[in-house]
């Protein structure tokens, strides 16, 4: 039973699941969206720049049919002439050009996004199968698109039907009219059956985008098995486990170096190791470490200090002992707070100094012998500096 279920494909795709189906070249399209919102949008346009067009392509007519007899004369100008009223002709229609790109791009963008792969321009050997044909034209996404061509004839058949019975007197009525009145009577009202049908098509594709969206989903669905082995897949690459190794020592680096601003003091050898303290009796009566580093490490621990004001002081036993045997956000060790109290106590007593006196020395603590260590963070027998 366990295993039944564990082939059920009950969990959302991945993004690399989505990622390798845009690669494919499948998207969450509704097939008319683009078009029928194109063809609105071009309906539309025409009730503001349709007599504007008409002009236009009158007088590219008139121009075209018209020849002066120095035309006739200079054959070699006629392709001239030719390329002259094609731009007449682009330019009688720029607005619905420009509009149809316009909306086209759009249209794309909110169908699925603009994507190109080139697998799915290169030729499939296995949409030959008749038996996938079958499965294709048997299948329940080739019923939804029955459904939905039968939706769409009914929507058309309906406008057609209320347009012709509301305007038969019209129609009627235009056999009468002059030539010139019948046929701008006439594209009055295929324009306007036209915007109508166009319309309500708009309106059902609408309706079908966050179906086929729906639809992706469920049908990129993957069992928990594939999710586990995709993450098995990507998690076990060497190379990007060191990937992610590597961000997260970075960003645990970046928080680190950040808090050395708030420490009350940084201890260094000055050769390798660097170790920030704060001490807030507060929140905390043992002093704590927020930073510590050897190397490069150390080095932005002591530019980051110097550069906010933190007192440095050199004592390399202390930074050892401290840097080996505390983490970053412990409290440092009991063995150590007669020594770490003398440094705070230094560093207080320098911060309240007045300006002029002399400066008072260093202090040296000792160490107990287990909290003595060299620059490998071997045990030494005897204190070192």
């Amino acid at each position: 039973m366990a295993e039944e279920q564990g082939q059920e494909k009950t969990e959302e795709p991945t993004a690399r699941k989505l990622t390798q189906a845009r690669e494919r070249g499948e998207l969450p399209r509704s097939p008319d969206f683009g078009g029928a919102v194109g063809v609105l949008v071009i309906c539309l346009l025409l009730f503001f720049v349709g007599t504007e067009m008409i002009d236009g392509f009158s007088t590219m007519l008139k121009n075209g049919l018209t020849f002066h007899h120095t035309q006739l004369d200079n054959v070699q100008d006629l392709p001239l002439l030719v390329g002259a009223r094609f731009f007449d002709g682009l330019w009688a229609v720029k607005w619905i050009f420009l509009a149809s790109i316009v909306v086209a791009l759009l249209a794309s963008t909110l169908n699925g996004g603009l994507n190109f792969s080139g697998k799915a321009a290169a030729p499939k050997l296995s949409k030959l199968n008749p038996l996938n044909g079958l499965k294709r034209i048997f299948g329940a996404q080739a019923w939804v698109g029955l459904l939905r061509n039968l939706l769409k004839f009914g929507a058309i058949a309906a406008v057609l039907g209320f347009v012709l019975w509301t305007r038969r007197a019209e129609m009627i009525a235009m056999s009468r009219d002059s030539f010139e009145m019948m046929i701008a009577s006439g594209a009055s009202l295929a324009l306007i059956t036209f915007t109508l049908v166009s319309a309500v098509i708009a309106a059902i594709t609408i309706i079908d985008v966050p179906y086929q969206r729906w639809s992706y989903l469920r049908r990129l669905r993957m069992t928990v098995q594939e999710v586990r082995d995709e993450m098995k897949d990507i998690e076990g690459r060497p190379e990007v486990k060191r990937q992610i190794r590597r961000k997260q020592r970075e960003l645990s680096r970046g928080r680190m170096l950040e808090r050395v601003k708030d420490a009350d003091v940084v201890i260094v050898n000055p050769s390798e190791f660097a170790v920030a303290l704060e001490y807030d009796e507060l929140r905390n009566a043992v002093p704590t470490v927020l930073a510590k580093g050897r190397g490069e490490l150390a080095k932005s621990i002591k530019e980051r200090a110097t550069f906010a004001g933190v007192p440095i002081v050199s004592s390399p036993p202390l930074a050892r002992a401290i840097y080996f045997t505390t983490e970053v956000e412990d409290p440092i060790p009991e063995g150590l707070y007669r020594a770490v109290a003398a440094v705070l106590a230094y560093v207080f007593r320098l911060s309240a100094m007045t300006p002029g006196l002399e400066t008072p020395a260093v202090p040296k603590p000792s160490l107990a012998p287990e909290f003595m260590f060299d620059e490998f963070g071997n045990p030494v027998r005897e204190q070192r500096s």
